[in-house]
């Protein structure tokens, strides 16, 4: 789920998996970036994805058809999302020198799964990829960094199962949340430590980035689906409070790590009152994620807000 590929030419397709609808794009190569040849959004009916979490695949099975009715049929590889909730994300660290074989530490992370992760190692779809991370404060000796995305095979294979019905040529499947990193931290490359929060509905995810590494994903459960709580300081207080303690704990975990730049996306991100809570309690170099203009990507629709999720997606393999 986590590893990249060689870049491919041609057009690839991203589709996520919200709350509310599938975000679906299509984008290829262009002079300097790239085109949308296609942006969808399909709705959900109310509780087939909730809290970021597959809860009726039949449900969402229709709806990869209806999305397939929609655009005739799929014409690229399609990279799919495993939303935030059904995925766990884990940097371990290995007293190993950086560059170890992956195959010798996956050996190792098979004995010892159940100790990070809640199921056995057989019923989980796994991935690894090492992460440049900075030195914990528990131990200042070298080693490696893997961040290991797991989800439950079963789910997995449900979802699988629902895009094989809908004749989706699947060319990944990865972590929305992943997804949604890569979209909204662009094309710049950092040298520092910097937060990445993409707000929904339901759900807002705070991820850790560390240079152009992710490695520390929190999901927070918050409700927004009333349009005036985009303007309530009460509402919108827990994920101040989230994003003040994840600082927090980076700088404890991490030997004084600092956290000065905040990197604000999702379908709500653009709220200009969470904006200004996290500028007065938490950093003040907070921004909101321009994917399109980052990226340079083109689209007739013009650059509508929550869909760096789906085009991450699609980028996997294009960058």
């Amino acid at each position: 789920m986590l590893s990249r590929k060689k870049v491919k030419k041609g057009a690839f397709a991203g589709l996520a998996l919200h709350e509310d609808s599938l975000r679906y794009v299509e984008l290829e190569h262009s002079s300097g970036g790239f085109n949308a040849r296609r942006q969808e959004f399909v709705p959900l009916p109310s509780g087939c994805v909730s809290r970021e979490s597959i809860q009726q695949f039949d449900t969402l099975e229709k709806a990869f058809n209806d999305l397939r009715s929609q655009i005739g049929k799929f014409t690229c590889p399609v990279v799919l999302g495993v939303p935030a909730r059904d995925v766990m994300l884990r940097p371990i660290n290995y007293d190993v020198p950086p560059g170890t074989p992956m195959e010798d530490i996956e050996d190792a992370l098979a004995l010892e799964f159940e100790n990070y992760f809640p199921y056995p190692r057989a019923e989980a779809a796994a991935s690894f990829a090492e992460v440049e991370a900075p030195v914990t404060a528990q131990d200042g000796e070298p080693h490696t960094t893997v961040l290991v995305a797991t989800s439950r095979l079963e789910c997995v294979n449900k979802l699988l199962r629902a895009a094989e019905h809908a004749d989706m040529p699947l060319g990944a499947v990865e972590p929305m949340n992943v997804a949604f990193f890569r979209a909204a931290v662009g094309r710049q490359t950092r040298n520092e430590a910097y937060l990445v929060v993409g707000v929904e509905s339901e759900v807002t995810n705070i991820i850790l980035g560390y240079r152009d590494n992710a490695i520390l994903f929190r999901t927070t459960l918050v409700e927004l689906r009333n349009p005036a709580s985009l303007d309530s300081e009460e509402a919108l207080a827990p994920i101040v409070q989230d994003v003040q303690n994840t600082r927090t704990f980076a700088g404890n975990q991490y030997r004084g790590l600092a956290v000065q730049t905040l990197i604000l996306g999702g379908n709500l991100g653009h709220s200009p009152k969470l904006k200004a809570l996290l500028e007065a309690w938490t950093t003040p170099n907070v921004s909101v994620a321009d994917i399109w203009s980052s990226w340079q990507i083109h689209s007739e629709l013009g650059g509508v807000p929550g869909m760096e999720a789906a085009v991450g997606l699609a980028l996997r393999d294009m960058i």
